[in-house]
């Protein structure tokens, strides 16, 4: 199955996704961009307008992450917060993953920003992640 995007083309299906997922990948601007359908939702349920908006608005949600991983760890991890990937759900749920950050605690698997829409709801440290 394939998934195009306006202004970026048809991404490339990831083979090794688990059961009951289907993801695909690109790269834009540098950055890791992945899109990614859980059953029971269908890829009808993507919304590749919302998508290629978020990745076109990119810089101020960039800094709008990084504004929200200050507010909620600190600013020195905002600071080293780097490589960010985008993932996005079906709706209007993504996150922003800066995979890279200098902070010790926080150098294996980076920190996560959750959105809904253009609003930031949560941030996760994934230091307990598995």
């Amino acid at each position: 199955m394939t998934f195009t995007l306006p202004g970026l083309g048809e991404l490339t299906p990831v083979d090794h996704a688990p059961d009951g997922v289907t993801c695909w990948t690109t790269t834009s601007g540098g950055a890791a961009v992945a899109v990614l359908v859980e059953e029971p939702s269908t890829v009808a349920d993507l919304d590749p307008a919302f998508i290629t908006d978020v990745l076109a608005d990119r810089d101020r949600l960039l800094a709008t992450a990084r504004a929200a991983v200050a507010d909620a760890l600190g600013a020195s991890v905002a600071e080293t917060a780097d490589d960010p990937e985008f993932t996005f759900h079906t709706g209007r749920d993504w996150v922003v993953r800066f995979a890279e950050c200098a902070e010790p605690r926080l150098s294996e698997l980076g920190v996560m920003v959750v959105f809904e829409g253009h609003e930031v709801t949560d941030v996760d440290d994934l230091a307990d992640a598995d």
